[in-house]
């Protein structure tokens, strides 16, 4: 399983992991009676899992060049792409708010921000509420996992202050300079 997992692209397990995610306030619409925003979550669940599975499919094993580029460049699709995605289900069950601005709320979310277009929490119900946290949380987990299978080999976000001053004799872990990339990030999100 973890052979087929670090084969895939990195993006394509973040929309997978996203679109999986909506289940959780699909299953508490229907428990709170709000079935309009279950169908809402559900819909965009399998519609969002059958194009992971399909761009999967279309992109597993492939080589890529420069993987160190390919991760920065997914690090910017993760904060700008992917709310798109989180922000379907969001906009259709709000319904009166502009796609700009659930994505601008997924993108808060999934930013860890803590900016948001609802002042009034009893704006939104409940499976909302839980969207906007599980985004969050996902988000922040992404970021931690991010940080140290990403950044930290590359002496990016604050470890080329760490190296500089431990000095060049200093190594980091094997798992961080010889590992592979995709390795490195099922290593440590585990």
């Amino acid at each position: 399983m973890q052979r087929y997992l670090t084969s895939l692209p990195l993006f394509v397990l973040l929309m997978g992991a996203g679109a999986f995610s909506m289940i959780l306030p699909s299953i508490l619409a229907v428990d709170m009676g709000r079935y309009a925003i279950a169908r809402d979550f559900f819909y965009a669940m399998l519609l969002f899992l059958i194009l992971a599975v399909m761009i999967g499919m279309a992109t597993i094993n492939t080589k890529v060049t420069n993987p160190t580029r390919s991760h920065l460049f997914t690090l910017l699709a993760t904060f700008l792409v992917l709310p798109v995605m989180l922000a379907v289900p969001f906009h259709r069950s709000v319904g009166n708010i502009t796609f700009l601005d659930a994505w601008f709320e997924m993108v808060s979310c999934l930013t860890t921000t803590g900016a948001t277009l609802f002042d009034n929490p009893y704006r939104l119900a409940m499976p909302l509420h839980l969207w906007r946290a599980e985004v969050g949380w996902l988000g922040g987990l992404f970021v931690w996992v991010a940080f140290l299978a990403i950044l930290a080999p590359l002496n990016l976000g604050g470890f080329e202050v760490r190296a500089a001053a431990a000095g060049a004799d200093r190594r980091l872990t094997q798992i961080t300079k010889i590992a592979d990339p995709a390795e490195r990030l099922f290593h440590f999100f585990l």
